[in-house]
């Protein structure tokens, strides 16, 4: 009679080691890179940059301005400051020193931060929905062909956002004639008398705004692309291809008859 095999001679069954999952895995096996080639992805790239050069353009906004103080003992000073963004004209407080050690506070007129901020937040929100509608073109690219729904939204989405850009732009265009005009440096010295009196003060340097024009043209730029996309993104609504369906249903029944 053969012995019984012990335990230890019994080979274990073999263990299978499930493979680690890669988390990203999953999300590029429905990578669409293709998509970027049509017009409504492809204009994206170009809504992406502008978008953001706008509202860089605008935020990172800084001129200066300064006048010559003539005193009377000789000792004179030259006044300088500067103008940033969101252009809160009437907080420059500003304690300056002049003629003999005297101070007093530097005063402006106007407050234009509200369309400032308003142009800055449209680029902003321009710029978060580009790098969204891009993630949904070329990840969910099958929610966007099979959802007749999300169409529909990213078309009135690019409508709201023409408005949005036009309006912005506009007001910021109104915005910088208005900012030219109240610092021109003869009406700030003008609005500071306890500073400048008897014509002892002499403007020495504009204030430059060619930066605030570069983003009104870069802010009607994204309009007109915003509102050059809406065609194409019409283009993938039910609307459209339900208009071109029996188009070509009746040419092809003609062609058969």
């Amino acid at each position: 009679m053969e012995p019984m095999p012990m335990q230890y001679d019994q080979q274990p069954p073999p263990v299978y080691m499930e493979q680690p999952k890669i988390p990203l895995q999953g999300i590029f096996t429905h990578l669409n890179l293709r998509v970027l080639k049509e017009p409504r992805a492809f204009i994206k790239i170009f809504q992406f940059i502008f978008g953001i050069c706008a509202f860089a353009t605008t935020t990172d906004f800084r001129t200066s301005f300064s006048f010559f103080v003539e005193c009377n003992k000789g000792d004179n000073v030259t006044i300088t400051h500067d103008i940033t963004y969101p252009f809160e004209l009437d907080a420059i407080n500003t304690k300056v020193t002049y003629c003999e050690n005297k101070e007093d506070n530097l005063h402006l007129n106007g407050d234009f931060s509200s369309i400032a901020e308003f142009f800055v937040a449209v680029g902003v929100l321009a710029f978060l929905y580009t790098l969204a509608a891009l993630f949904l073109y070329t990840f969910c690219s099958s929610l966007y062909d099979n959802d007749d729904r999300v169409p529909i939204i990213d078309c009135a989405i690019h409508g709201v956002f023409v408005i949005l850009w036009l309006a912005a732009s506009s007001a910021l265009a109104d915005v910088n004639t208005d900012i030219k005009s109240v610092s021109e440096v003869h009406k700030i010295i003008d609005l500071n008398p306890e500073i400048c009196n008897s014509d002892n003060c002499t403007a020495l340097k504009e204030p430059n705004y060619a930066k605030v024009l570069i983003s009104v043209l870069l802010g009607f730029l994204n309009t007109f692309l915003w509102g050059s996309n809406l065609w194409f993104l019409y283009k993938e609504t039910r609307y459209f291809k339900g208009k071109s369906i029996p188009a070509n249903g009746s040419a092809n029944i003609a062609g058969t008859a």
